[in-house]
């Protein structure tokens, strides 16, 4: 199971700094934000945690980077933002940041519409995209210290980084020294998703040395340890559903949700034994209740 070190190493720059996409998704920049832990324990480390935006309205902002194409990844989003509306009963902006073209699909449009088959619309639900290729360098390099890491991602010719990585230490070392480790390994693992390793090796040559890094090593180690456990989730799952199906068919939609939903290892394999063991089950919906 592959690791993906970008989502830990995008998160905790936020986390640091909530506010600093603020301005960005024109929301009020003096409004106080919070990192709340989102409180829905059925979904993915992705929605750990949410921002609670304390405007005259309190509402939360949940952040999702995006570094790979996922098929089904606008459902998830809606059922993550049921789920979060649901258990704070506030409003919900969900804000979908690709990090690379390889995210990008024609379907992520903002918006997702579900109707029965005569056309009566059900939900119709909104979301924000950003696609970082098409952002302006500026707002990056010169913002938040947060954001300065994703610089090299925007919409900057190639053969212009070199100049941006130096503008990247000027600002870094300067204004943040106790966090540059933590933003330079930031840095080089982002700058990965538009370019060869060997080329962000010589583009980051001279700034710090990130594999003697302890916080590279830290994030590394992180990501393997979330990709362990995501694929025994993902296997534990597809058994259980290989095992449902061939007893009770193919899963209507709310069953596949559900199941979809479930992020615990112990919770799915006690499902299937608890399948196999009571033969008084005889549906989807019973085994799910």
């Amino acid at each position: 199971m592959d690791h993906n070190p970008y989502d830990v190493a995008t998160k905790e720059l936020v986390w640091n700094e909530p506010s600093c996409l603020m301005e960005r998704l024109r929301i009020d920049p003096t409004w106080p934000v919070d990192v709340i832990e989102a409180g829905i324990t059925t979904l993915t480390a992705a929605a750990d945690k949410v921002l609670r935006v304390r405007g005259p309205s309190p509402f939360l902002v949940n952040i999702e980077f995006q570094a790979g194409h996922v098929t089904d990844l606008v459902r998830t989003l809606w059922y993550r933002q049921v789920a979060l509306d649901y258990q704070h009963d506030l409003p919900v902006l969900t804000v979908l940041i690709l990090l690379s073209k390889e995210a990008n699909s024609p379907s992520l449009n903002g918006v997702y519409d579900r109707q029965v088959p005569d056309g009566r619309p059900t939900n119709r639900y909104r979301y924000e995209v950003v696609r970082l290729w098409q952002e302006d360098p500026e707002f990056y390099l010169d913002g938040s210290i947060a954001l300065v890491p994703l610089a090299p991602l925007t919409a900057i010719a190639e053969s212009d980084l070199p100049g941006v990585v130096r503008r990247m230490r000027d600002r870094i070392d300067r204004e943040a020294p106790l966090r540059a480790d933590k933003l330079w390994v930031a840095s080089y693992l982002l700058a990965g998703l538009r370019l060869s390793d060997e080329h962000v090796e010589r583009l980051f040559e001279g700034v710090r040395n990130m594999r003697e890094s302890t916080t590279y090593q830290k994030i590394l180690r992180e990501g393997r340890e979330e990709g362990r456990d995501e694929g025994r989730i993902i296997e534990a799952r597809r058994f259980l559903m290989l095992l449902a199906t061939e007893r009770f068919g193919e899963p209507d939609e709310a069953s596949a949700a559900a199941l979809e939903g479930i992020q615990d290892v112990g919770r799915l394999e006690a499902l299937g034994m608890r399948m196999i063991k009571d033969t008084t089950i005889g549906s989807w919906s019973d085994l799910l209740r």
